[in-house]
This record gives structure tokens, sequence and C-alpha cells, in this order.
């Protein structure tokens, strides 16, 4: 009987620190190998629950039958201290189907040495504390063979959804634009979106949703037969991952908004990235779905000697672009691109026509996306007019330089993952609005320009020089710099130092910078919030 229970109280107790690993391997994607790489990197190995049984060792040799009621007692009692992982956490876990049987199969596999553990209670306690221990240190590769062993139900359930959503896009037969870019295409996307709905019924991917699973979820629950537009936004996360939702999902229209060190860790160089983010623009001009149709580069994102060969073969692809020596009549001159206390005001040239319009967007690097989004509408049929009206009303996507007012603080939230090119216009838009404020107040002393940022991530080996780089502007546009985790950018706190014109103060996470901001914070302070690290980069491991 005691064996059992205590079974059943390990078993239990693995299956509650199950789900807490659960939430950071949900935060890989369930890819293993980066899984594996944050649970060493991060240390989250178990400490507390070890320490309690490693404590019991003296205990376990002068009373060897008690052995097990202290395993019971203490275990149930840590288990009963574990977090929520469903509510706690910046990005908490989210028990969607296939998060629940990796946590169930992961639970029963677990069950076979809790067993094992108890039934050497009686004969051996000290190596039931071992076996425990050893238990409890490896859960996450339990999470890990669960994968394996899931995968060919997940195989299976992923066919049958993506066939789901295909069948239903062809039965209904929307109009495939499809967006993708190192960087800007959410923004770009947004843009685009809020222009054809005012054109016609039109279904934009949510977020940054932009796999195959999760644009075929969209799919599936949202489109209707009245929808003319399905604006899907398609990301590279290895070559080949854009070739393949494509082919689920072959656009009709697309537009490639940069290439650029975003993501340059997953593919190591620039070449790389142009391969992986322009086979959008090859689906396209393959004509997947019928004769081929309008495609748009932002070359001023794109280096000349990646986009000019592809627009030598394919003359019909269209350039959006500052440089007017390097456009055709037909394509995109962006003329003007002002940014202002309200926003940016652009002015497209396109075939000898003019469209100004003002913006409520932030940014000189919004120009572009814009841009990128009136031309690729242009190609589609809309009137200049219908897109000027829309871009002019439009509000920024989510955490991309939305500004707000928080009582008499301004925020600037540019807390989406951050690129070099993004973080420089955010710290320009920062001393922008802090130039503005003051001048509304002339008597007041000048608005102090605050930066709270945990630097950038995914650029690989150019991660320490980008942040040097951007350690020195940063020390230009703000007052106070609040470094977070800064362990990970020596670079950049070096750099913040070395210009010495900034008041640099160092904290662990994102939530003792807000901490900072509720004891320090001056009326009129101006606030910009670039990049908001994920859990399994900020969260320091208790367990």
């Amino acid at each position: 009987m005691e064996s059992a229970l205590l079974a059943g109280i390990i078993a239990w107790f693995a299956s509650v620190r199950l789900r807490t690993y659960l939430q950071y391997f949900q935060q890989e994607e369930y890819n293993s190998p980066r899984f594996l790489s944050w649970w060493l990197e991060a240390h989250a190995y178990d400490r507390w629950a070890t320490l309690g049984l490693a404590v019991m060792l003296p205990f376990a040799l002068v009373q060897p039958a008690a052995t097990g009621l202290m395993v019971m007692v203490w275990l149930f009692w840590r288990g009963k201290q574990e977090p929520d992982s469903t509510r706690v956490g910046k990005k908490p876990l989210v028990l969607t189907p296939r998060a629940t049987q990796l946590w169930l199969v992961a639970g029963m596999l677990s069950i076979l040495p809790a067993a094992a553990c108890a039934l050497m209670v009686a004969s051996n306690p000290l190596l039931t504390l071992l076996g425990a221990v050893v238990l409890i240190q490896l859960l996450p590769l339990f999470l890990v063979a669960a994968v394996s062993l899931q995968r060919p139900l997940q195989l299976w359930q992923n066919r049958r959804y993506l066939t789901e959503a295909t069948q239903l896009l062809r039965h209904l037969n929307p109009t495939v634009v499809s967006i993708s870019g190192a960087f800007g295409k959410t923004s770009t996307k947004y843009f685009l979106g809020r222009i054809l709905s005012a054109h016609a019924p039109t279904l934009v991917s949510p977020g940054s949703t932009n796999t195959p699973l999760g644009l075929a979820r969209v799919v599936r629950e949202q489109l209707q037969p009245h929808h003319q537009y399905f604006l899907a936004e398609m990301g590279a996360y290895q070559i080949g991952s854009i070739a393949g939702i494509c082919r689920l999902f072959p656009p009709a229209a697309c537009a490639t908004t940069a290439i650029g060190v975003a993501h340059y860790e997953r593919f190591k160089s620039l070449h790389a990235v142009a391969r992986a983010e322009f086979e959008v623009l090859d689906a396209t001009l393959a004509g997947n779905r019928g004769a081929g149709g309008p495609a748009v580069l932002s070359i001023d994102c794109i280096p000349a000697e990646l986009w000019q060969p592809r627009v030598k073969a394919a003359p019909h692809i269209k350039l959006v672009g500052t440089d007017k020596a390097l456009l055709r009549p037909s394509d995109y001159w962006i003329k003007l691109a002002k940014q202002t206390p309200h926003g940016l005001h652009l002015a497209i040239e396109h075939k000898g026509q003019l469209t100004a319009f003002a913006t409520k967007i932030f940014g000189a690097t919004m120009a572009p996306n814009l841009a990128t989004a009136f031309a690729l509408a242009t190609e589609l049929g809309v009137p200049t007019a219908t897109s000027a009206a829309a871009l002019s009303d439009v509000q920024p996507a989510p955490h991309r330089l939305a500004i707000r007012q928080e009582g008499a603080l301004t925020i600037i939230d540019d807390s989406y993952n951050s690129n070099p090119g993004g973080f420089r216009t955010a710290l320009e838009t920062l001393t922008l609005v802090a130039r503005s404020t003051g001048k509304k107040m002339a008597h007041a002393a000048p608005a102090r320009r605050i930066l709270i940022t945990p630097g950038m991530v995914e650029l690989g080996t150019l991660h320490a020089a980008e942040h040097a780089a951007i350690g020195t502007y940063a020390a230009q546009h703000a007052d106070v710099i609040l470094a977070v985790l800064p362990q990970r950018i020596p670079t950049f706190i070096a750099a913040v130092q070395a210009a010495g014109t900034a008041q640099l103060i160092q904290v662990p996470t994102f939530a003792a910078a807000q901490q900072w901001l509720q004891t320090n914070a001056k009326a009129g302070d101006i606030i910009l919030l670039e990049n908001d690290l994920p859990d399994r980069y900020e969260a320091v491991w208790k367990l």
C-alpha cells in the first residue's frame, strides 16, 4: 500500500513539474534541440526538491522505514509550491490539444520509473532517494521523448488540418496575398489589411501568425464565402519554410519587405536569408494560381546585390524605394517621408502621379512598410485615393512603435522583437517625441528620455557588434537607460558606459525595470520599451 501511494506521489510531482517545463517547450515551438539548449544554458535543473531528498539521506540510514513517508510529504509539499504555468510568466502555457497530449504522454512515461523508485523503498531506501532525484532531474527528456512518440499522430493531425484548410481555400477561392521579410512584414500586413478591408472583404492572419498550421487554423476557423482577399504573413524558419507554405496557400500577389540580420542566428548569411524570404516571390511569379501575379520589393531594406538579379530575371516585379535613380516609371518612388510629432507624412510617385498623405505612424523604418502596402494595393487594383485614406487613419500594429499616455507619462511601446534598424528608428522616435513634448511645455523641465531594453535576439555571430553599435546610438538618444539582463549584452553595456552621456541602470528583469519606473518616473517622462524577452530568455529558474 505504501509503495503504491509513494509511486503515485512521485508521479504526481513529476506531472506538476512537467507542466512547468512544458511552458518553455511551447515557447520553443516544441523544437527539442532548442528546448534542451535552453535547459542547459538556463541551468533549469531542480533545486529544492532535490535538496530535500538529499537531506533525507542520513535519516534514511537511521530510520529506513520512515523514508517513504518523508519522501511523500516532501514532494507533496513541493508540488503544492509549484507556480501554475498556465497563469504565470509573460507568455503562460496554453494547454492546446497538442500541449495536453505531450503532457499526458510524458506523465505516463514517468509512471514506470516512479513505480520502480517506490518498490525499492522497503529493501533499499537509499536507491529510492537516488532514483527520485534522477527522475526529477531528467524530466525534460520525458517531454522530448513524448514529442518523438507523438510525432506520427501529430503528423496525421497536421495533414488533416492542412488538407481541410487547402480544400476550403480552393472552394472559396479568395485572392491570396502574401507578405514575407526578415522584418517589417507584420506591420506591412497590418497596413495592407487596412487598405484591402476598405476596398473589399478581407481576412487578415492575426498578429504574427505565419506558419503552415497557424495559417491553416485561420482559414479553417475564419475564412468565409464573402472574403475576397486572404492576406497571409509567411515566416521563414529555415530554407524551404515559405516554399512549403506557398504550396498550401498559393499566392496570387506578394511583397517582400526586407532582407537583414534579423534571424541571422538561424540562417548564418544574408544570402541564405534572401533565399528563404524570396521563396514567396518565386511562388507568385511561377503562377501557382494561374499566370502569376503582382510582386513588390521594398529595395531600401534589401541589399542591391540580392534584389537586382531577381528584377533582371523578372522585370515586371515592382520596386518601392527612395532612390529614384534605381527605379523605373512603373515603380513606386517614395519622394517624401517626413517624420513629424504627429506621425509620418508620405508622398509616393507612380507613373507620374503623386499621392501624398499624413499618417499616425511613427518611425522612419515604417515609411517603406507603408509605401509597400500602398504599392501592392495599387497593383491589386485598389484606387490610390482609397489607399491614402485608409493609411491616413491606420493605427500602429500592437507593440510596434505604438504611443500611448499613462497618466503623466508617455509610453512608446516597441516591445515586439527588435532588429538593429528598428531599434535605431525607435530611439530617433524617442528623441522626436521628447522634443515635441518639450516645445509644448516650454516652461517645464525638459522631458527625460528613458529607454528600457534587454537588447536584441537571434543575431548569431553579429550579436556583439550590433549591440556595441546600438549601445553607442542609444547613449545619444536616451538620458536614462535601463538594461535588462545585462549579462547577455556586455558590448551594449560597455558602449553606453564609454559614451558617458546617459545614466545606466542594470536590472535583472523587465519587472524590475517597471518597479524602478514606479519609484523614479517623473511627470513628463518619455519611456521607450524596446523589445521584451520571452520567458525562456529572461526567467530565472528557482524551482
